[in-house]
């Protein structure tokens, strides 16, 4: 069984259309066929609520629940409690259990983590990215309106702090005016390397703040072009020598 973010080919199996515009349903697969979707609401920057759960094949209701949970907790590792408020009998309360959460006036599962959420102010961010697709910004520009609904990730090199995940909503908050943000640091990643090639990158063609990106908002298919083919080429040649 495999876990995802559900994708524009998988919209007719969510039930609320706004988990498609804050990209917060995911799907279980199997052989590509959907056969599980969970749909939750980000409640606050600690806080994440199921909203729905659906499955075709009941008899693997649990371990579809768990998986997708964890894959929830994969996109927003800085949460640190997940909530589902029983109003429907599509969980069963084993499945519950066997995902870790526990009974209280709702169901509640504790995430044990040490990640740290900071607020940071927008100007003091580094970029590693050359554009921005308009059409993501303008997705998320619906529904960011405050500082508190945005959680980006980053990494520490030397004595910056550089965002590696969120882009589209920092250049929305930006774009409103916000003065800061919230962000976590990725202590263990593996790519750090790559991360100082994408700085050098935005050096050579003067993109130090997110100001800066700001002024590089691009249609989808110029974003392809001029950075995630160029990413994709990198990398392909990095795993190659």
């Amino acid at each position: 069984m495999d876990f995802c973010r559900a994708r524009e080919s998988d919209f007719r199996h969510i039930k609320y259309e706004k988990s498609i515009i804050h990209n917060t349903a995911l799907i279980a697969c199997e052989d590509d066929n959907v056969i599980g979707v969970l749909e939750y609401d980000v409640n606050s920057i600690e806080e994440a609520e199921v909203t729905n759960f659906n499955i075709s094949e009941p008899h693997k209701s649990q371990l579809a629940f768990k998986g997708l949970i964890e894959e929830l907790l994969y996109w927003n590792p800085y949460l640190k409690r997940i909530i589902y408020n029983e109003d429907s009998n599509v969980i069963t309360k084993d499945g519950l259990k066997y995902a870790g959460f526990r009974k209280g006036s709702v169901w509640l599962l504790d995430v044990n983590n040490n990640i740290e959420i900071f607020r940071i102010n927008i100007e003091e961010i580094t970029p590693e990215q050359l554009t921005v697709s308009k059409a993501k910004v303008d997705k998320v520009s619906t529904w960011v309106e405050e500082p508190e609904d945005i959680v980006i990730t980053c990494v520490k090199i030397e004595d910056k702090v550089v965002c590696i995940d969120g882009y589209s909503r920092l250049v929305a908050a930006y774009a409103k005016g916000f003065k800061y943000v919230y962000a976590y640091l990725e202590n263990e990643n593996d790519s750090i390397e790559f991360y100082k090639t994408c700085m050098k990158w935005c050096e050579k063609q003067n993109i130090f703040t997110i100001e800066d990106l700001a002024n590089r908002i691009v249609t989808q298919e110029e974003h392809e072009r001029l950075w995630i083919n160029k990413c994709q080429a990198y990398l392909k040649g990095y795993m190659s020598s």
